[in-house]
C-alpha cells in the first residue's frame, strides 16, 4: 500500500518528535528524583550508646541507677571522654551540676580512688619528705611513722636518725596512699619527693601545723 504524500509527511513529523519527547521525559524524571532526595532526611549513620543523666543532678551526688539512662548518639557527636556503660558511672560522685539528658563524662566525675581507700574518720593529705631517697623504701600501702625534720639538723640518707628525733614523732602507723613523683629532673634524690597519706584528723592537724616543713618517714614492719 502506498501512502498519500500528506499522510507520509504527518508520520514523519510524529517520528521526528520522539527524541525531543524522550529527552523531556528524562529531564522530568531527573528533576523529580532530585527534588525527592533533597528533602529526604540524611542517613543516620553509625551510633553509639552513651550514658546520660535521667534528671538534673547537684554537685556531690553519688550516682545510682535511677540517676542515669542509656541513649543512642551519632558517633560524631559523642564526647571523647564520655562514659559508655552504666556500670562505669554507678557509685561515682558528680563534681558539678548536670542537666537532664547531659552525657556523663570523666571530667564531670570525681576520682574516688583515694577517698575509697580512707577508713571512717580519716582524711587524705600530702607531705614532703626531707630526704628524696626515702621514697626508695616506700610504696602505696606501706605503714610509716612520721617525724618532724629539724631545720638545723643535717640529714644523710642511709644514716641513723639524729638524736632527739623520736621526740618529734607526729604520726604513728600512717598509711601511704601514693608516692608522688619527684620534681625537676625526676631523679630519685631530687627535691619535691612527697607522699599522699591517710591519717586521722588529729595527726593531720599536727602535720598541717608545719606547712613549710619537711618530714622523715620510717617504714613500719608488718605485724
Amino acid at each position: 500500500m502506498v501512502l498519500a504524500p500528506s499522510r507520509f509527511a504527518r508520520h514523519l513529523s510524529i517520528l521526528a518528535g520522539w527524541p525531543r519527547r524522550v529527552a523531556a521525559l528524562l529531564c522530568l524524571v531527573l528533576a523529580l528524583v532530585s527534588a525527592l532526595t533533597s528533602h529526604a532526611p540524611a542517613a543516620a549513620g553509625h551510633t553509639a550508646s552513651v550514658v546520660v543523666t535521667a534528671k538534673p543532678l547537684r554537685p556531690g551526688t553519688v550516682l545510682r541507677a535511677a540517676d542515669l539512662a542509656a541513649a543512642r548518639w551519632p558517633e560524631a557527636l559523642v564526647p571523647a571522654a564520655a562514659v559508655l556503660r552504666l556500670a562505669d558511672a554507678l557509685g561515682h560522685t558528680v563534681g558539678a551540676a548536670m542537666t537532664r539528658g547531659e552525657p556523663v563524662t570523666a571530667a564531670r566525675l570525681l576520682d574516688t580512688g583515694i577517698s575509697a581507700a580512707l577508713d571512717p574518720g580519716q582524711v587524705a593529705l600530702t607531705i614532703s619528705l626531707a630526704g628524696g631517697h626515702q621514697a626508695a623504701i616506700l610504696q602505696a600501702g606501706a605503714l610509716v611513722d612520721l617525724y618532724a625534720a629539724s631545720a638545723d639538723t643535717a640529714l644523710v640518707d642511709g644514716q641513723p636518725l639524729p638524736a632527739g628525733t623520736a621526740s618529734r614523732r607526729l604520726g604513728t602507723n600512717v598509711r601511704v596512699l601514693a608516692v608522688l613523683p619527684t620534681a625537676g629532673d625526676g631523679a630519685l634524690g631530687g627535691a619535691g619527693t612527697g607522699l599522699v597519706i591517710a591519717a586521722d584528723r588529729g595527726t593531720a592537724a599536727r602535720l598541717a601545723d608545719r606547712p613549710a616543713g619537711q618530714f622523715l618517714a620510717s617504714l613500719v614492719p608488718p605485724s
